[in-house]
């Protein structure tokens, strides 16, 4: 995922972290489509259906969001 696969545990945490705008612990659809400018600044939103395809992805428990554990899944798939 963008490039995710060769960063550090620490680095895909940290990642996880600024995508958990409301710092919840888990990474909810409305903070997953602000994924692309979380490394680039001047990226685009993912679309609706891009967004709901990488939560489908993501979310292997079902439970509507994304967990850290599941986050590091999610990179290491991509």
């Amino acid at each position: 995922m963008v490039g995710l696969k060769k960063k550090s545990p620490d680095d895909i945490k940290r990642v996880f972290r600024i995508l958990d705008k409301d710092k919840s612990g888990f990474i909810e659809e409305e903070e997953l489509g602000f994924i692309l400018q979380g490394f680039y600044p001047d990226a685009r939103d993912l679309s609706v259906k891009e967004t709901k395809m990488l939560m489908t992805a993501g979310d292997t428990n079902g439970d509507g969001k994304i967990d850290v554990d599941e986050f590091f899944s999610l990179v290491a798939e991509s």
